[in-house]
């Protein structure tokens, strides 16, 4: 119970903290995770980001039919230069008040037009993304018992964290930002459509 209670304090404290809070932390990009996360045997993770939405994220505000969709909510011009929009299509690179992070925050991997990224549901990987300490997580449980997954910042989102902009609309230091696109969220399904697990 415990555990539980901690790893919901700590994703919405991922979702919604201040650009201080991942200073020690960087953002290191999907490539890195590509790393281990592609292989057959470890469930292909890479892959199944690479086929889905979130990936294509930021792509899809370039698509014909964005900025109609964008000016229903309010945001005239470029959606792929419209906070507005970024703040959901490239989840990482904006803070709680929806101010542009820290470029120190961001390994030299990490791109935003990169789309939603690992790291944008399980928090920034610079303390988590080497082997050694996966493989320790691994033996420990996986990220929701392990001890260095809670040390080291690795989160297992639940249903609260995706509807930050799985949502009508979000709030983020204190603008409401409205999903033009929005319908509904069946977390389950939803959820099943971007599942990755490593195999036992």
């Amino acid at each position: 119970m415990k555990s539980s209670a901690f790893l919901i304090i700590f994703t919405v404290l991922f979702v919604f903290s201040s650009p201080a809070l991942f200073a020690e932390n960087k953002f290191v990009g999907a490539k890195k995770c590509k790393a281990c996360h592609k292989k057959k045997k470890q469930g292909e993770q890479f892959k199944i980001w690479s086929k889905c939405n979130h990936s294509k994220a930021f792509k899809s505000l370039s698509k014909p039919g964005a900025k109609k969709l964008a000016a229903k909510v309010g945001v005239s011009g470029d959606p792929t230069k419209a906070k507005e929009c970024l703040v959901c299509h490239t989840a990482t690179k904006y803070d709680s008040n929806g101010n542009t992070r820290a470029a120190k925050m961001f390994g030299k991997k990490y791109k935003a037009t990169d789309g939603v990224q690992c790291e944008d549901c399980h928090a920034a990987g610079g303390k988590y993304w080497k082997k050694k300490v996966m493989k320790k997580i691994t033996k420990e449980g996986g990220g929701n018992k392990s001890a260095t997954a809670k040390k080291t910042g690795l989160v297992i989102p639940d249903k609260k964290a995706c509807q930050r902009c799985h949502a009508a609309e979000t709030k983020i230091g204190g603008v409401v930002y409205k999903n033009p696109t929005f319908k509904d969220f069946d977390f389950e399904k939803r959820l099943a459509e971007v599942a990755h697990p490593v195999p036992k």
